[in-house]
């Protein structure tokens, strides 16, 4: 058995101290842009740059409900909580929708706040100015019944909350009409009892939802009532086609989006032939009843957007899946899907299989030296030098990986709520749904002033945004590291070292050590993998090694 690992990668380009909040990680890979987020827990948007420093913050004064975007045409769109009417009772819960000008003006706001519907989670921005939103509505016992649904399985309040998704034209500064609509209860199928509605071959009709999928009875978020849980939604305008996500069914869902509002509540009709049908689903074959249960690709999956024109992989669906329940060892995967075309927006299917692929693409986690883990929430999105902004959602951790998986910048969200950390704490309460990063030269930067302010945590580090480093790495400068002794051996440092910090790939300070003799006592325990050790010099010079335990 080996017990002796390491080592080193020189040209290490890190200039930071490891920081327990605001930036934690950088190299020079890191892209140049601003990153945009919006925390799950308070009620404040932010955009910082690669040192963390603040370059706007727009303070809204209520949650979000729980999407935000800084948009190209320099206005944040934010859905925000209201008090629900009806009896909807999700942390997703939204209920109003706003545009947001630079200075914190809203232009325009609407509300979808009813005793029997509420908005939740996400809207997308159309190039024609509309805005599809996801939205709930209560369907009661009798209809869900006639529908085909087991009555056994109907939640105990006599009411499930179907999804619709909403096209609004806003009007004014808070009104809309709504232009388009559908509804998934147009599209159920059932093979429980064949004197109500949608009575069918399950597998046959792929097309369709079964509405007595067993997962649906899960104890997930809410699914007693909330049984679909949609928690994504995009567009596509080249294919006019909408992309959601079906977390409570871990699939992705391919709607099309050129039918007239009455040809969504159908089978027929729109550009491809099928009405509001399912065009293209994948994550979850057992879901239709293609495949056995085992065969399930996507956990509790977020963020499912088509990858934008213009950065590497445009045009395939970008996952963050989340790995929520999945058999084994819960962690979280960013990934791209390729729906197999026989042309442009027409997805192939081969009788009695599955929707393809089998196979998913794996941006970064599937290696164990990159598990991280996020249960809920979170998004990644590709930048335009091809790194991959990751959003683990749920432990507040933003941080960028390169094509090559190495991490190129990290970033903890430096708040409790809305309240500011000061360097040094551990903080929590720092959840956050979406992450983006936007090029210096990004349309919604004209005409703003994007000098950057302080970060926002308090006492922070200096930073310098170009990452530069002069030192030269000698070869006689070793760094080991004996497992049956749990000790750091440090060689050829002499007595220039300041301080040591051992950190994983995500940026979290593990361990510090004050340095003492060239043998350091390590008093964590270190399970199989990588991990970053930061060496501060007397002079203030910084350098790392990549160190490997197996």
């Amino acid at each position: 058995m080996k017990n002796l690992l390491i080592i080193l990668f020189s040209s290490i380009t890190i200039i930071l101290n490891a920081q327990t909040v605001g930036v934690l990680f950088k190299t020079e890979d890191t892209f140049e842009g601003l990153t945009f987020f919006s925390p799950f827990s308070g009620t404040k948007a932010y955009l910082v740059d690669n040192c963390g420093n603040l370059i706007n913050e727009w303070d809204r004064g209520t949650r979000p409900g729980i999407s935000a975007y800084f948009l190209d045409n320099g206005l944040m769109m934010r859905t925000y909580k209201v008090d629900p009417v009806g009896p909807y009772t999700s942390a997703s819960n939204a209920g109003g929708i706003e545009l947001v000008d630079w200075d914190n003006n809203v232009v325009w706001k609407y509300e979808i706040n009813t005793a029997e519907q509420l908005s939740h989670h996400d809207a997308v921005m159309m190039p024609n100015g509309n805005i599809l939103i996801l939205t709930w509505e209560l369907t009661f016992r009798d209809e869900i019944i006639q529908l085909g649904r087991d009555p056994n399985e109907i939640a105990q309040q006599n009411f499930m909350w179907s999804e619709k998704i909403l096209e609004l034209q806003p009007v004014g500064s808070d009104s809309a009409n709504i232009v388009w609509e559908w509804h998934i209860n147009d599209h159920f199928i059932q093979d429980y009892d064949d004197t109500k509605d949608g009575f069918g071959v399950v597998s046959e009709h792929p097309e369709l939802m079964d509405i007595n999928q067993p997962d649906l009875d899960s104890g997930n978020s809410n699914a007693t009532r909330d049984w679909f849980h949609f928690n994504a939604i995009d567009y596509n305008p080249d294919l006019d086609q909408i992309l959601i996500s079906i977390r409570n069914s871990d699939e992705v869902w391919i709607l099309d989006h050129s039918t007239t509002t009455e040809e969504a509540a159908g089978h027929t009709g729109g550009t491809y032939g099928m009405g509001g049908d399912i065009l293209y689903r994948w994550g979850n074959p057992a879901a239709y009843k293609a495949a056995p249960a085992f065969d399930q690709m996507l956990w509790g999956q977020h963020g499912a957007h088509w990858v934008r024109d213009g950065v590497d992989d445009a045009g395939a669906i970008m996952i963050f899946n989340n790995g929520n329940g999945k058999p084994g060892t819960d962690f979280s995967q960013v990934q791209l899907l390729f729906p197999p075309q026989s042309d442009a927006g027409f997805y192939i299917k081969e009788s009695a299989q599955p929707y393809g692929p089998e196979e998913i693409i794996t941006v970064y986690g599937d290696d164990p030296d990159e598990r991280y883990y996020s249960p809920f929430l979170s998004n990644a999105y590709r930048l335009e030098n091809g790194n991959t902004l990751v959003n683990s959602g749920s432990p507040g951790r933003i941080f960028e990986v390169t094509p090559d998986r190495d991490i190129a910048w990290a970033y903890e969200i430096p708040l409790f709520g809305d309240l500011p950390a000061t360097q040094g704490q551990n903080v929590n309460n720092n959840a956050n749904f979406r992450a983006y990063k936007y090029p210096l030269s990004y349309s919604g930067f004209e005409d703003v002033d994007i000098t950057p302010g302080v970060p926002i945590e308090n006492n922070p580090d200096d930073c310098e945004l170009v990452t530069t480093s002069n030192y030269d790495l000698q070869e006689n400068y070793t760094v080991r590291y004996i497992p049956t002794s749990h000790k750091l051996i440090l060689e050829g440092f002499d007595t220039n070292i300041k301080q040591i910090i051992i950190s994983d790939l995500q940026g979290r300070v593990i361990e510090q050590l004050h340095y003492s003799d060239q043998n350091m006592k390590l008093q964590h325990s270190y399970a199989t993998g990588i991990y970053v050790i930061t060496i501060k010099l007397v002079n203030e010079e910084i350098i790392s090694y990549k160190l490997f335990i197996g």
